[in-house]
């Protein structure tokens, strides 16, 4: 086995000083010689391991791969294997190895006296932090896949290393179809300056809460709100950072409907007290206007007078649509019929439309139940509607839809005209806001506001140089329901 004595005896100072556990085995399998660190790691002090076969202390699930093994190195098969295994201690303690067993042929090729060398080396404390850092993975895959919130890992430069199903629901996506891409790429590009910050984070922060908008598969966007937290190495290094984000698109929605109702009411009780103001002089003013109309006997005054006349009209408009404003309709809620409805107003806008060029289509759903409703519903479709034409000084179409989805009548009014800026979109609604040289913005504050009290919803959609598209939402009452819906209303 050893070209000198040197060697042997280099070889035995080696084998009783290794920290590993070492032992010398027959070719019959039998212990001949085992160090300190093997019997202290097996409980068993040497005479006891003496004359035990391969197999002792060896865990029984794990015997029968230990056995085929040695029996291909005996069988000269191979020159030596490696194996992870466990071995039940002396006290009867699972401890897990890692083996590695090599063979020293005898020259003279007979079996009997080759000698097998075992190094063991204690890797318990290893296989209990993996079975811990596996039950650790698949809680995360159990919470991560089951989970409403959408959970992504991302690279240091914002790349998606993983991302849970919940991207389906969310963002319409599969997670194979995001991993790789870079997460920014989908934020809308008003967010990409960090989105809205919560709690006063900095941009420096360990962890951070951010709001910001996310594209859908399909092209819009959804709001979603995000806890990102970096995840460092030992030498304080971003590994990754993990991110866990909620839709909260209906959320945003709902505290912009608060808002919008709470600047109506704020506007309401401004307009009641300026418009009561105005109107009486106003009154006066028309009265005098009048008398100058019928003094201008020549009528070489009568452009001046038609103007002013024209102009305290459009005041007097105003003050109307801020009194609407200002207090709650007392028109009676009654069941009407929405295909009549659309095609009165469409036909009041007959002659308009012809003026600008306009073709106005409708597409009306056959049979569609009645809503309850008061006579100021056609006051939002006139709006709309006078909105669309006026939005197509060279021409264009206007399609008027109509059709129930469940237990709603769902109205769209479609244009082909200039279009409104997405920035300018949020905008509408409010007070005195309006995209036409000569507006007011109130026209369609108004309708907002006759839609709400309708328990109702309004959208718009548009896209500058393609257009508009107005959604009317209304809930369908049943005519059973009618009486008590029409006093609750009230």
């Amino acid at each position: 086995m050893f070209s000198n004595f040197n060697d042997h005896s280099l070889f035995l100072r080696a084998f009783e000083k290794s920290p590993i556990g070492m032992a010398l085995l027959s070719f019959d399998g039998n212990f001949l010689k085992a160090n300190p660190s093997l019997c202290k790691m097996l409980g068993y002090n040497d005479r006891e391991l003496i004359n035990l076969g391969v197999s002792f202390g060896t865990h029984p699930e794990d015997l029968e791969a230990d056995l085929e093994l040695w029996r291909k190195l005996g069988q000269g098969e191979m020159d030596g294997y490696q194996l992870e295994k466990r071995y039940i201690h002396k006290s009867g303690m699972i401890i897990w190895g890692h083996l590695s067993v090599t063979v020293e042929r005898n020259l003279q090729g007979i079996n009997g006296n080759d000698i097998f060398i075992f190094q063991i080396v204690d890797i318990t404390e290893q296989k209990k932090k993996e079975e811990e850092y596996k039950k650790i993975e698949e809680l995360h895959k159990l919470i991560s896949e089951h989970s409403q919130d959408v959970i992504l890992r991302l690279t240091p430069d914002g790349i998606i290393s993983y991302i849970s199903p919940a991207s389906r629901n969310q963002l319409g996506y599969e997670p194979d179809e995001l991993i790789g891409k870079h997460a920014y790429d989908y934020w809308h590009p008003e967010d990409l300056n960090g989105g809205w910050l919560r709690n006063g984070n900095s941009n420096n922060a360990e962890s951070r809460i951010f709001v910001y908008r996310l594209r859908h598969k399909n092209g819009h966007y959804i709001w979603q709100e995000a806890h990102s937290k970096k995840i460092r190495n030992n030498a304080g290094e971003v590994q990754h950072v993990i991110s866990m984000g909620r839709d909260i698109t209906e959320r945003v929605h709902s505290e912009e409907l608060i808002r919008r109702s709470e600047k109506l009411s704020l506007v309401g009780e401004l307009a009641a007290g300026i418009a009561h103001e105005i109107r009486n002089p106003l009154t006066s003013l028309r009265g005098f206007m009048q008398m100058y109309l019928k003094e201008d006997m020549d009528g070489s005054k009568k452009l001046r007078n038609d103007v002013m006349i024209s102009e305290i009209d459009r005041i007097n408009e105003i003050v109307s649509e801020l009194l609407v404003l200002a207090k709650p309709s007392n028109e009676v809620y009654e069941l009407r019929d929405v295909v009549h409805i659309l095609t009165h107003v469409t036909r009041l806008f007959e002659g308009q439309a012809n003026l600008y060029n306009v073709l106005i289509k409708k597409e009306l759903d056959a049979n569609l139940p009645f809503i309850h409703c008061q006579s100021s519903i056609n006051q939002v479709f006139i709006n709309v509607l006078k909105n669309a034409i006026e939005s197509m000084p060279q021409g264009g179409e206007v399609i008027v839809q109509a059709k129930q989805m469940y237990d709603k009548i769902v109205i769209r009014i479609n244009d082909t005209g200039f279009g409104i800026p997405q920035d300018e979109i949020t905008k509408i609604g409010n007070p005195f806001f309006t995209t036409k040289e000569t507006g007011t913005g109130l026209g369609l504050m108004v309708s907002m506001k006759i839609i709400q009290n309708h328990r109702g919803t309004m959208r718009i959609e548009s896209e500058v140089g393609k257009g508009t598209m107005v959604e009317v939402v209304l809930p369908i009452v049943k005519q059973k329901n009618s009486i008590n819906l029409s006093a609750s209303l009230e």
